[in-house]
């Protein structure tokens, strides 16, 4: 008769072995390559593929380097009486101009907007937070933003947030940004019957977060260039949505590091206020706007969804007005901003060029070239989207008819160019940047072959196989040596522990390789196994054989005996 404690043992070793073969199958086939039948992580063949699993450890590690690179003490500022009382005005104006203040100011602008959302009344209440939280906060984002952007930068993300203020202020959802003038007024927001009126105080909230951080840590070209230079950051996300997904880690980083988490964690609401950020800001990928307008055409149309439902849309309308709202301003400041975008695409144009890759963007070649760009632009996605936000809110009427105002004025100025061709160039807000510019992007939005190269790129790693090694546990991924050969085929032998970079995954997929064979003869039901016929009974191991060994990675990412497991996306 067996023992209670030899059955638990056997039971526990059945757990172990169900568990390890689960687990290996599951990362196989979570980094499939081949239609989801498990040419995976590490191959299926005799050839190492890791290139996955890699590339997500070093996005959780170069996430966590830009946001910790970037971070330093926010020391407060004073403004003088005067200054406060000029930024107020300006901000409550459509006539905004964030490219033609001082630096310093950008940041008081962004702060003011953010301390008129908290003089609405029960804000600081529904979401737990302060001014002394938000200004570091708005602070660390301006120094993820590139300034060598010509578009891309915190400017544009300024503008993008006071478009944002200005539709829910005609909304009557938010305050007037000149009740800073009193300083101790508050708000009370009317009753809306309308659909915008499905948003409470914490989605507004978030609405304002999702604009001041939409484009965080922006490259300064687009996800159909990464894609086309397979980028390591378009791999990973299969070439959808690459840099919003990058937006999105980063913001939400920066978020917690702030005291900002309180809001994304909170108890009831947390992981409904996190999901309604993450698509707010992935619905700013233009790829994806054909989908968005036939969704909220039919939710302007019937309103037959859940709140949820309409509190996203809503979110994501007002976040897309916003983001292409330059053709809605007045046509001096539309004018800036379309010369920015196509200074920025010109930098595009030559990186493409000098890659040796297709041309996917217009280029400033003329002021014939900007204006017929600015009327394709207009027709095609921001007159038809504000005049379907227009009826959903009514109220924003005036900014449909200056988009149409400016789309004749462009209309006008291709005819005349047309008809009286002028040598004069485009005139840019900067010069196109040159290759070399790049190199200080997000490293994963960079092609390999125009990224800096390291000690690591110039090597090739051989595992010691156990014929050739001393170790006492050849077969362990933590202990076994490994072969450095550099271009003047020289080598010399170092411990795993000794070399940089993604060793401890690569390793565990050299073992992952060996063991297929025998997790798939374990359990036939392991995720992308063969069928093959298996003993029904399995001796197990020696009880005095050493455990497998665990290798960590990356927070988030362990391989070894347990598969790795890669932390998603926070929604």
């Amino acid at each position: 008769m067996c023992s209670s404690a030899s059955v638990a043992s056997d039971v526990q070793s059945s757990r172990q072995l169900r568990r390890r073969s689960a687990d290996v199958g599951g990362l196989h086939l979570a980094c499939t390559s081949s239609n989801g039948q498990g040419a995976g992580w590490v191959g299926d063949d005799d050839e190492l593929q890791t290139l996955f699993a890699e590339s997500l450890g070093d996005l959780y590690t170069e996430t966590l380097k830009t946001v910790n690179e970037h971070h330093s003490e926010y020391i407060p500022t004073d403004l003088e009486s005067s200054t406060r009382t000029s930024l107020i005005d300006s901000l409550a104006q459509w006539h905004f101009e964030p490219h033609r203040l001082p630096e310093e100011h950008l940041l008081a602008c962004t702060s003011l907007l953010f301390e008129a959302l908290l003089r609405i009344a029960g804000m600081q209440e529904a979401t737990g937070l302060n001014m002394t939280q938000i200004t570091p906060f708005i602070f660390h984002l301006r120094q993820i933003y590139r300034l060598e952007n010509s578009y891309h930068n915190f400017m544009h993300a300024l503008d993008v947030l006071q478009a944002t203020y200005s539709f829910l202020e005609s909304a009557h959802m938010v305050p007037p940004v000149t009740i800073l003038h009193d300083p101790s007024e508050m708000w009370t927001p009317p009753p809306n019957p309308r659909i915008i009126g499905c948003l409470g105080l914490r989605e507004i909230f978030v609405l304002y977060v999702a604009a001041i951080g939409h484009d965080v840590g922006h490259p300064g070209f687009t996800n159909l260039f990464m894609k086309n230079a397979q980028t390591p950051l378009s791999v990973v996300f299969d070439g959808k949505s690459a840099l919003e997904h990058m937006h999105c880690q980063l913001l939400l980083r920066v978020m917690r590091q702030h005291g900002l988490g309180v809001l994304l964690d909170h108890p009831t609401d947390g992981a409904r206020i996190r999901r309604l950020l993450w698509e707010t800001v992935m619905a700013t990928d233009m790829s994806v706007h054909a989908e968005f307008m036939k969704n909220f055409s039919v939710l302007v149309a019937s309103r037959d969804a859940t709140r949820a439902r309409r509190q996203t849309l809503v979110c994501q309308a007002i976040m897309k007005c916003a983001d292409i709202s330059n053709p809605s301003r007045p046509y001096t400041v539309s004018q800036h901003w379309a010369s920015a975008l196509m200074t920025e695409w010109t930098s595009q144009a030559h990186l493409e060029r000098y890659l040796d890759l297709p041309t996917t963007v217009q280029t400033a070649e003329s002021p014939l070239a900007e204006a017929s760009s600015q009327i394709f632009f207009i027709s095609t996605f921001a007159m038809p989207l504000v005049s379907l936000m227009v009826e959903a809110i009514p109220e924003m009427e005036p900014y449909r008819t200056q988009c149409a105002a400016n789309l004749h004025t462009w209309k006008t100025r291709q005819e005349k160019l047309r008809n009286e061709p002028s040598r004069e160039p485009v005139s840019p807000t900067s010069s196109p940047r040159q290759p070399d510019e790049f190199l200080t992007a997000f490293p994963l939005t960079l092609p390999h072959s125009h990224r800096t190269p390291t000690l690591e790129d110039m090597m090739v790693w051989t595992p010691i196989t156990a014929d050739s090694s001393d170790s006492s546990d050849p077969g362990s991924p933590c202990s076994s040596l490994f072969t450095l050969t550099t271009e003047a085929s020289t080598s010399v032998s170092v411990t795993s522990a000794e070399r940089e970079g993604n060793a401890e995954i690569r390793a565990a997929g050299r073992a992952g390789m060996r063991k297929q064979r025998s997790v798939y003869s374990l359990n036939r039901n392991s995720w992308g196994a063969p069928e093959r016929k298996v003993p029904l009974f399995v001796t197990p191991p020696p009880s005095s054989a050493p455990p497998a060994p665990v290798v960590v990675t990356s927070p988030g990412v362990k391989v070894g005996r347990h598969a790795a497991r890669t932390t998603g996306s926070e929604t």
